[in-house]
C-alpha cells in the first residue's frame, strides 16, 4: 500500500494552553488559522512545510492518548528537533528560549566539526533540539 497520508502533527500536553501559546509566539512559531477564543486548544506550523504543533490541556489529551501522561521532570518521551538554517540563527534561538521563559539545557556548541546544535527545555518540560548542520563538512564515508 503506498502512502497516502496528508498531513503530519504533533501533539502535546500542556499545564496552561493561554502561557504555552505565548511561549510558542515567541519563539516566532505561527499560529494555525483556526484558533479558539477560549484557549480549549492551540495550533502552531513548526516549518516551511507546515507541520502542526497541536497544545492541548493534559486532562484532554490523556483522554486522547487513552494512557497517563508521562512526568517530564523524571523521563523524556519524545525528543522534537528543529533543523536550522545556520549556526547564528542556533545562537539566536537561545537567546530567544531564555527570554521566552524556557530553558536552555545544552548550550549552542559545535560537534564533529560540521554540526552545531542546542537543547531546550519548554514550559511543560518537553526537550527540544535544534541543529544546523553543515553538509559541506559533512565527513564521506
Amino acid at each position: 500500500m503506498k502512502n497516502k497520508v496528508k498531513t503530519f502533527w504533533i501533539n502535546l500536553p500542556v499545564n496552561d494552553v493561554k502561557k504555552s501559546k505565548e511561549f510558542f509566539r515567541k519563539l516566532g512559531f505561527s499560529e494555525t488559522e483556526r484558533q479558539p477564543p477560549n484557549n480549549e486548544y492551540a495550533g502552531f506550523y513548526l516549518d516551511e512545510r507546515k507541520t502542526v504543533l497541536m497544545l492541548f490541556p493534559k486532562e484532554r489529551f490523556a483522554q486522547f492518548a487513552g494512557n497517563p501522561i508521562s512526568d517530564t521532570h523524571k523521563g523524556t518521551e519524545v525528543f522534537l528537533n528543529i533543523d536550522a538554517p545556520t549556526r547564528e540563527y542556533v545562537d539566536e534561538f537561545a537567546t530567544i528560549v531564555k527570554e521566552a521563559g524556557g530553558t536552555v539545557y545544552a548550550a549552542p556548541t559545535g560537534v564533529d566539526g560540521w554540526m552545531y546544535l542546542m537543547g531546550f527545555i519548554d514550559l511543560d518540560g518537553h526537550r527540544w533540539g535544534m541543529l544546523y548542520m553543515d553538509n559541506s563538512k559533512m565527513p564521506s564515508e
